[in-house]
């Protein structure tokens, strides 16, 4: 049906044949008719411009090099049709957006940022915000990249840690939720703005993480009223049409919060619902049409 209109799926030179979820899209994708291929967002001799539509996937490597990444979304923009948009992708890639949400009504996971090259003192942050146990973790981050778990009694370890990574770049302090070590992170994915599956990601016996990276482990679910409510929420605060959208919701003292809005190049689990990979094929061979 589409054979003339080509769609790149940008992933990154360490999986130039995509993420293994990702796969399922690109079959559903050529079982629409529809001519789709990985491309490697590093890839300078890609032509960008010969596309119909690039869709962000499994590009897991941009928070190492975000600058050149936002930069390429912006090229990419100019020459074809990008999705997510590229002023999401700027928006979206450094964790401030947290403060954002929550200026903007979204029940969100309280986030301070600390430029990079301040000199913050971690005690008076705990103080200020009356904290005791908190998390430390990269504004830029995939996979939990630079996170630390600071408990009352190892504070000198946490002031190392930001001592070491301040001097490059921004850092953020939240509360740390006990409910993630039981019940762990729910995901909602969203496909065109509609609800369309959800897992919840529960950390290994003894860690806090629900990467799998670290032994967490995912299950698809039914999400409560509540959270698919604060979901919603999130995405309309974006402010903009998505193509896909991922947020990620844990319990808050007075119910969910949002503890990331993934728009760029999230894992979407269409291996685990049914139907899912088609249904967000079907958005793109839309937008061809």
């Amino acid at each position: 049906m589409f054979p003339a209109m080509t769609v790149a799926l940008a992933t990154c030179a360490a999986l130039p044949g995509l993420a293994s979820d990702d796969r399922h899209l690109l079959a559903a994708l050529r079982a629409l008719g529809v001519a789709a291929e990985p491309a490697v967002w590093e890839d300078e001799l890609y032509d960008w411009a010969g596309l119909r539509l690039c869709v962000i996937r499994s590009a897991w490597d941009y928070a190492y090099r975000r600058p050149a990444f936002v930069a390429w979304s912006r090229r990419v923009a100019a020459v074809t049709t990008l999705w997510n948009p590229a002023p999401i992708v700027e928006w979206n890639t450094h964790k401030r957006y947290l403060v954002d949400l929550a200026v903007r009504g979204v029940p969100a996971v309280p986030t301070v940022v600390l430029p990079a090259g301040s000199a913050t003192r971690l005690a008076d942050v705990l103080r200020e915000h009356e904290w005791e146990e908190v998390i430390l973790k990269a504004a830029v981050a995939q996979t939990g990249r630079h996170l630390l778990r600071v408990r009352s009694t190892d504070r000198a370890r946490g002031q190392a840690h930001l001592d070491r990574l301040l001097p490059h770049e921004d850092m953020l302090v939240q509360p740390f939720l006990d409910a993630v070590v039981g019940a762990g992170e729910i995901s909602l994915v969203f496909i065109d703005g509609a609800f369309s599956h959800a897992v919840r990601k529960r950390p290994a016996a003894g860690d806090f993480r629900v990467h799998d990276d670290y032994g967490g482990s995912v299950v698809a679910v039914e999400p409560a009223v509540a959270e698919r409510a604060v979901a919603e929420l999130a995405i309309a605060a974006a402010g903009t049409p998505l193509l896909y959208a991922r947020a990620d919701l844990v319990p808050g003292p007075g119910g969910p919060v949002v503890m990331e809005l993934e728009l760029v190049e999230p894992d979407l689990f269409l291996g685990c619902a049914p139907g899912a990979a088609n249904r967000l094929a079907r958005a793109i061979a839309a937008r061809l049409a």
